[in-house]
């Protein structure tokens, strides 16, 4: 398994995904504020794995502080908000602050500050253990909607499947959200080849998601993000899934950007297409997709592909981090709980009443 984030003896240690797959390359730190330098490069990277390293990075800050318990309330404050800062479109960051909150809430009254340091430590890794699980749970609901789905093709053929960006053990801890359902499919004799869209501008798809599929040997190719309509249109991919980054209450979903094209050619062509992600990455207060923060990054990032100019320092560009795809696009949502497919804004809402 690959170890892409760990919290050990009040270090977290990281693999820094900007390098993959030319360089391996692990960082450990005890600074609170490299840790959020980390989230906001995206040296990590992912929802699940932002929300963890969330909370590993308000420990680090929490063990930082040298002042009294009066003085904490403030220091803690100022802290969450600084970790909530560092990337807006990811919910699953703002559910493991909310969690950290929580334990804070409960317990400073009564605690100490040495008890409620060790509460909110256990915590964080409770968060971290969590999305190992849910990855499992995603990865056995997913494949059964699929063989349910798909039922008419499986009879005949293994099946094709088109992903983007990064939904593996890199950006969920476990074996991973819509990367978690493939392995398990591929396993199970259902996936004869994976197709994994660039997405660009930094490239997850080729340098990430290949990578992973490389380390286990499950075959795949990797195109263009606007080679997926010809696939579609020549019959070389039966379906899609990929990940989200915040789920509305209707089902529409953010996720990296190209995701809402891929969605909408699938539609198009008939085609499921899938979302999967744990239930922390729902956001019931929201009622639709309008209302998510779309998080828009350096210019530069496509000006520049790892440091080569291939753009005047002056062209003037939109390098938005993701879209929105509205929910009718989709066949349906895999979360750790269940497949929610048919009406998101009934069975979202039921599943996090549960």
């Amino acid at each position: 398994m690959i170890d892409a984030i760990s919290f050990n003896d009040s270090t977290l240690r990281y693999l820094d995904q900007r390098y993959l797959p030319l360089r391996e390359e692990y960082v450990s730190t005890r600074n609170y504020q490299e840790a959020i330098e980390a989230i906001k490069t995206l040296a990590v990277r992912g929802a699940p794995l932002i929300g963890v390293a969330a909370a590993y990075t308000i420990i680090l800050g929490i063990n930082s502080f040298k002042g009294t318990k009066e003085e904490f309330p403030a220091f803690f404050t100022s802290l969450v908000a600084e970790v909530e800062a560092s990337r807006p479109t990811a919910v699953n960051l703002f559910f493991a602050a909310a969690r950290m909150k929580k334990v804070y809430a409960e317990n400073f009254a009564n605690d100490s500050l040495e008890a409620l340091f060790a509460k909110m430590n256990a915590a964080a890794l409770k968060i971290h253990d969590d999305e190992i699980a849910n990855c499992d749970a995603m990865s056995r609901l997913g494949v059964d909607q699929i063989k349910i789905d798909l039922a008419h093709i499986l009879k005949t053929r293994k099946l094709n499947v088109l992903t983007h960006c990064n939904t593996g053990t890199l950006a969920c801890c476990g074996t991973g959200s819509a990367l978690g359902v493939i392995r398990l499919a591929w396993q199970e004799g259902l996936i004869e080849r994976v197709i994994t869209s660039e997405s660009r501008p930094l490239l997850q798809g080729l340098r990430l998601t290949a990578w992973e599929l490389q380390q286990d040997g499950i075959p795949f190719v990797s195109i263009s993000d606007s080679s997926s309509a010809f696939l579609m249109q020549r019959g070389m991919i039966d379906f899609g899934i990929v990940g989200a980054d915040r789920i509305a209450a209707n089902g529409d979903t953010a996720n990296k950007i190209g995701t809402c094209a891929h969605a909408i050619s699938a539609y198009h062509h008939n085609l499921p297409f899938y979302i999967a992600a744990p239930v922390s990455t729902i956001d019931i207060t929201i009622p639709d997709g309008t209302h998510i923060p779309i998080e828009e990054r350096s210019a530069d990032e496509l000006r520049t592909i790892f440091g080569t100019q291939v753009a005047t320092p002056t062209t003037p560009v939109l390098n938005y981090a993701f879209d929105v795809t509205p929910g009718k696009f989709l066949r349906g949502i895999i979360t750790d709980k269940k497949a929610v497919v048919g009406n998101y804004i009934t069975e979202l809402a039921a599943l996090m009443e549960e």
